[in-house]
C-alpha cells in the first residue's frame, strides 16, 4: 500500500518537475528590438529591483534572479527580431521555471505597459490590400457571360478599325487606341 502511494507521489512530482522545466511565456511587441531591449533591462533592473546576472544584447538575452519574499530563483528574458503586423518588432520570451507561469505573464504585461507609457502607442498595423483581379486574365478583354452581345466597336478616323486586323492579319499599331491591362502586357 505504501509503495503504491509512494509510486503515485513520485509520478506526480516528476510530471510537475518536467512541466515547470519547460515553462515559458512568449509575447510579440510592435516596437523595435533596440527599444524593447532597453525597456526590458530597465524594467527588470530598475523598476523591479532584480539583479541582472548576465546580459548579451547582440544575442538578445539576459539572465536575472527573480525574488519573491525570501525566495530567489533564476530567470531569463530573450528577445528575437520578428515582424508584428507588417512592421519590425520583437518577440519576448520570459522563463522562470521554478515559478508559476502567471509570474512570467505579469512581467510581460508590465513590459508592454512600460513600452506604451514611455514610447506611446505603436503605429497602426500595415494593411496589405490584394491587387484587384484582372477582368479576364486570359486575353485582357472585359469579362462577359455566355450569350452577352458583342460590345459595339467604333470605327477609327479614316475608316480603319484598329480592333480588326488589316489585311495582313496583325492588329493596327495605332498607339492612341491601345490600353494597358493591369494584369499583364499591353494588348
Amino acid at each position: 500500500m505504501w509503495s503504491q502511494r509512494l509510486g503515485g507521489l513520485v509520478a506526480v512530482v516528476l510530471s510537475l518537475a518536467s512541466a515547470t522545466a519547460e515553462a515559458r511565456t512568449v509575447r510579440d511587441e510592435p516596437y523595435s528590438m533596440e527599444t524593447t531591449w532597453n525597456a526590458a533591462v530597465r524594467l527588470v533592473r530598475i523598476d523591479m529591483g532584480l539583479p541582472i546576472l548576465e546580459r548579451d544584447q547582440e544575442m538578445g538575452f539576459f539572465t536575472f534572479t527573480y525574488r519573491e519574499g525570501s525566495r530567489s530563483v533564476p530567470g531569463s528574458m530573450e528577445m528575437v527580431r520578428t515582424e508584428v503586423d507588417g512592421r519590425p518588432g520583437a518577440r519576448i520570451i520570459v522563463q522562470i521555471p521554478l515559478m508559476p507561469t502567471y509570474v512570467e505573464s505579469l512581467i510581460l504585461t508590465r513590459l508592454a505597459r512600460k513600452l506604451r507609457s514611455e514610447f506611446g502607442e505603436p503605429p497602426p498595423p500595415v494593411v496589405r490590400r490584394p491587387a484587384p483581379p484582372p477582368a479576364n486574365p486570359s486575353d485582357g478583354t472585359p469579362d462577359r457571360r455566355p450569350g452577352d452581345p458583342e460590345p459595339p466597336s467604333t470605327p477609327a478616323p479614316g475608316g480603319n478599325n484598329p480592333s480588326t486586323p488589316p489585311s495582313g492579319g496583325e492588329p493596327s499599331n495605332n498607339r492612341r487606341e491601345r490600353s494597358i491591362n493591369p494584369a499583364g502586357p499591353e494588348v
